[in-house]
């Protein structure tokens, strides 16, 4: 039975340039511990390593048939090959604009819902988007705040 279960889980592939996908990896890990279900790819850090190739192994180690990619920005070079890539797989998605949030809320999902269909997870990772959004606060800091000594 775990065999099946580690088989229909969702995989999650962090891609970004430089060393972005490496740092939520290592952060996401710290504070969940490590899973099994998430990758991460550094795209152009060896201009002798073709980010297309990196692409093929990592996906090529994976069994599993749901994969979620998060790139770090919409339209870069990254996002761009992944849409590519991504295109002709009906159980892989691609979400862009990576975050801490949304990189543990996704975590978060994939290990308690292994087993969602495609609809499901399409409409889940809508809302961990919006999670992601929500992340994003501006602080404001008041006198009183600035004062405070921790």
């Amino acid at each position: 039975m775990k065999k099946r279960r580690e088989e229909s889980r969702m995989e999650i592939v962090l891609a970004s340039h430089s060393t972005l996908a490496r740092g939520m990896y290592d952060t996401a890990s710290l504070i969940m511990g490590k899973s099994k279900n998430l990758h991460y790819i550094t795209a152009y850090l060896d201009d002798s390593v073709n980010f297309c190739d990196q692409l093929k192994e990592t996906t090529a180690k994976i069994s599993n048939q749901k994969i979620v990619f998060v790139t770090d920005v919409l339209g870069g070079s990254v996002n761009n090959e992944l849409t590519k890539f991504v295109a002709e797989k009906p159980n892989w998605f691609l979400v862009s604009g990576m975050n801490l949030p949304f990189v543990l809320e996704l975590l978060n999902y994939s290990i308690a819902y292994p087993d969602d269909n495609l609809e499901e997870i399409k409409g889940k990772l809508a809302s961990l988007v919006e999670t992601g959004r929500e992340g994003l606060q501006l602080v404001e800091l008041n006198e009183q705040n600035e004062e405070e000594d921790f």
